[in-house]
């Protein structure tokens, strides 16, 4: 007896116990709902499977990244769907980022009017919903542009108006992959002659030119592979016929209203995180850093921001996570993403709620894990090394 009430009173033990305990009833409720779920799918003579992903999707997309047709099967529609909230996620995290730097930053602004009209943007945007930037871009801005007969003309290629901005689309895209693997490479170079230059320095103490190598390998090198491969394609120009713009490329109204709702609402809790994170570097950083003869641009970008980042990077992730979730606010404005295509179409022509539901949500799960895990590395980076 008193051996088992010291195996009871072990708190390793009681531990291990909770945690089986835990284990076993998330599975049996599993069981039971998916029991229960096949049950009631028998009875309603639904058939169960993801046979129906090689069905003949039969279902119009207005915008496509992967070249998926109607006559293409529901899995090549999945993928669309899974590419599009990919493409306006990552580039309104980008976008997001920046702005947000930029609004936190000028919040702490010694200047009275720009330091008023950042705090009044962040203030108003933390209070309002997401769904009202959604809608406002979508109805209030995109929808107010000219008709496509008075289209706002960029170069004579371009053309904004309240069906897309319609641009230019090469004919063959090979030239721009050996661009894009030219501007890889340079990166690459510019990364591996960073780590020798830094390598030489603590073994010599000698300096590297690193600002003339990281200009023409970062700046340079891009920019003419970027010119070459413009001038050596042949491009589709949009051209007005009838009522409408013919050839080149549309990116849908949809697209740049939830990509604008995205970054300016997102930009303004970034910024919180931003001003946060800077006001929690300790002031004689600062004033040690101006001791030395540093302009106050310096300080923010050599002393600051690098410590700040620190604080900022958890925070942040939570944020990049949110912009992932909040993409799927563009089945409110019909925008075709995985939500809206797989979720939306697919499921009201299949009928596999439960199939189609859970791949939904595993799109959801996957991304999400892996941003996590990418900005958990890059905080592991930074992180200040302790004895």
């Amino acid at each position: 007896m008193s051996s088992f009430l010291s195996l009871v009173n072990d708190k390793r033990v009681r531990d291990w116990f909770y945690q089986i305990a835990v284990i076993v009833l998330l599975v049996g409720l599993t069981g039971f709902f998916v029991r229960n779920a096949s049950e009631n799918m028998v009875k309603a003579g639904i058939a169960s499977g993801f046979d129906f992903l090689w069905r003949t999707s039969g279902i119009e997309v207005p915008f496509v990244l992967t070249g998926y047709t109607q006559s293409d099967d529901i899995f090549a529609l999945f993928w669309v769907g899974v590419a599009n909230t990919m493409l306006v996620t990552v580039i309104a995290i980008v976008l997001a980022t920046l702005l947000g730097f930029a609004l936190g930053i000028a919040r702490l602004s010694s200047h009275w009017l720009l330091s008023t009209i950042a705090g009044a943007y962040i203030e108003f945007v933390r209070n309002i919903p997401l769904l009202f930037f959604v809608l406002f871009w979508y109805f209030g801005v995109i929808a107010a542009l000219p008709q496509p007969r008075q289209s706002i003309g960029l170069f004579g290629v371009a053309f904004l108006n309240n069906r897309g901005l319609t641009i230019p689309l090469p004919d063959a895209p090979g030239n721009f992959r050996w661009a894009a693997l030219a501007i890889l490479l340079s990166w690459l170079g510019y990364w591996l002659a960073s780590a020798w230059a830094h390598r030489r320095k603590d073994r010599t103490g000698q300096d590297a030119p690193l600002l003339a190598i990281g200009i023409g390998l970062i700046v340079v090198v891009p920019a003419l592979a970027i010119v070459w491969a413009s001038l050596a394609t042949r491009w589709d120009i949009p051209v007005l016929r009838g009522f409408n713009y013919r050839g080149g490329f549309v990116v849908i109204p949809e697209f740049v209203a939830l990509l604008a709702a995205l970054v300016t609402y997102t930009a303004g809790f970034i910024a919180e995180i931003v001003r946060g994170g800077i006001e929690s570097v300790a002031k004689g950083q600062t004033e040690a850093a101006s001791a030395l003869g540093l302009r106050p641009g310096r300080i923010l970008s050599l002393v600051v921001i690098p410590q700040a980042l620190r604080v900022m990077t958890p925070p942040l992730t939570n944020q990049y996570l949110n912009v992932l979730k909040n993409s799927s606010f563009g089945a409110a404005i019909a925008y075709p993403d995985v939500v809206s295509l797989f979720m939306g179409s697919a499921l009201n022509n299949t009928g596999q709620a439960i199939e189609i539901i859970a791949m939904t949500l595993a799109v959801y799960l996957v991304i999400g894990l892996v941003v996590s895990a990418l900005m958990n590395w890059y905080n592991a980076r930074i992180a200040l090394v302790t004895r």
